[in-house]
């Protein structure tokens, strides 16, 4: 098998935020094999950088040779270079090669991580092929003030001349207050172009700038072109922004691993599913548990991943009673299908962590005490207390709410007998597939 290589010349951030072991995740999960030259040693964590150990430029030059005599490089991302002398070494590997460069002139903390910053600009900046800043450095390089998309777009094609650079993408711009823009100057057709993104009100995001920038890298060494490349950057960016960690005692990371973890969850997810229409399909009496709008059932990935309807399976038709009572399961399962089941599991997750599938069947009096038999707290609700105001898809938001104010929690097992046009029914939730299908298998074996 073979794959492109990249090589990311940064410095290690011992917290594992930013710097090149970070691309090196980010190259791997996007199908580059990435390699790094190792600028700089920090002692850093969430809460900021401690202390700076520089790699002698002697020593830069062996891991450049090295790699170089080995691998095909045509692509390389730069980040954290510290100094003259490494700027000096770093600019003659640089020639007729797709340079992306994340232009870290401070860090988060304010501490300045590039020493000699006209040098950085005359060594670096100019044997740039995509330059990636923010608003501040964007200001800072291009001199400009920027307080609109057009003062950005001015920057973008003023940096883009003063140092050669092709391609300029300032991130960022703020079109409205919950939307931003990142703005590309493309300098070989003289356009603009904007992607365009809602912004995401997170505290932990140590490490965007080399996420971006080491994606773009990554998505250029596969063969797309520079607008696709700054389009999959940005989505993978916003992901990991969204699931920012939660970690140390500072401005923790984003993580870009989560959406491609959510990927392979929910793959199980459809798995786990496609098993339990075979086993339901061929339980003897299970029609009895059937209602007359029938049923489905709801499967989400772990709940601290659960963003939306969209992380949370239903089958596309329903489950429904045969003339031979036999049942059927509208297969495929699918994500994202607004169904009572799917909204009522979304609902319930924030009070409910352990919830993982849920399904809807018949009342009857004697299924709920079999449930009770079997260990489950039970709890009947009033649909006729429900609002009139409420509209289509928040019955089942109604539900979990009214219950977890009055109860404080949200037992596996909830029904209510029906009020006018809406039929009785029977919902429970388990934290397991496998769980769900032994109760319901021993609900159709005792009816």
């Amino acid at each position: 098998m073979r794959k492109p290589v990249a090589l990311s010349i940064a410095g290690i951030d011992t917290g594992n935020g930013a710097g090149a072991e970070s691309d090196l995740k980010v190259y791997e999960i996007l199908g580059v094999h990435g390699v790094i030259a190792v600028t700089a040693l920090t002692a850093q964590s969430t809460t900021g950088i401690r202390a700076v150990l520089p790699t002698p430029p002697e020593f830069l030059k062996t891991q450049l040779d090295t790699l170089f005599d080995d691998f095909e490089i045509k692509d390389v991302k730069i980040g954290m270079i510290y100094n003259n002398d490494q700027f000096a070494v770093v600019k003659d590997y640089l020639r007729d090669k797709r340079v992306v460069t994340d232009p870290v002139l401070f860090a988060k903390d304010g501490t300045q991580l590039i020493k000699d910053l006209e040098e950085y600009k005359r060594n670096i900046l100019r044997n740039t092929t995509v330059l990636t800043p923010n608003i501040p450095e964007a200001s800072y390089l291009s001199g400009l003030k920027i307080s609109s998309i057009e003062e950005v777009k001015l920057a973008c094609k003023t940096i883009s001349k003063d140092f050669n650079i092709p391609y300029v993408v300032v991130k960022g711009g703020h079109a409205e207050d919950d939307y931003s823009i990142d703005v590309l100057y493309d300098s070989n057709r003289d356009l603009y172009y904007g992607i365009g993104y809602m912004r995401l009100n997170q505290r932990h995001t140590h490490g965007t700038g080399s996420v971006f920038a080491t994606a773009v890298s990554a998505e250029l060494s596969k063969g797309n072109d520079i607008l696709t490349a700054l389009r999959h950057a940005r989505s993978l960016l916003q992901d990991s922004i969204y699931y920012g960690l939660e970690i140390g005692h500072g401005i923790g990371p984003i993580d870009p691993v989560v959406p491609f973890m959510k990927k392979s969850m929910k793959f199980d997810v459809i798995q786990e599913m496609t098993r339990f229409s075979q086993e339901v399909e061929s339980v003897d009496g299970f029609y009895k548990l059937i209602p007359e709008v029938q049923s489905n059932l709801a499967h989400s990935i772990p709940s601290q991943y659960v963003r939306g309807l969209e992380d949370i399976a239903t089958f596309r038709d329903r489950i429904v009673k045969n003339w031979d009572n036999r049942v059927k399961v509208g297969l495929p399962a699918v994500f994202g299908k607004p169904t009572h089941t799917a909204r009522l599991l979304l609902s319930i997750l924030p009070y409910e962590t352990k919830a993982s599938v849920l399904m809807n069947i018949r009342f009857e009096d004697k299924i709920v005490n079999l449930l009770k038999e079997v260990g489950y707290n039970t709890l009947e609700i009033n649909r006729e207390l429900e609002p009139m105001s409420n509209v289509e898809g928040k019955s089942m938001q109604w539900i979990a709410s009214y219950i977890h104010e009055n109860y404080g929690r949200i037992p596996n097992v909830i029904f209510d007998r029906g009020v006018k046009g809406k039929e009785a029914m029977i919902r429970f939730w388990t934290s397991s597939i496998d769980e769900m299908i032994d109760t319901l298998k021993y609900l159709a074996k005792n009816l």
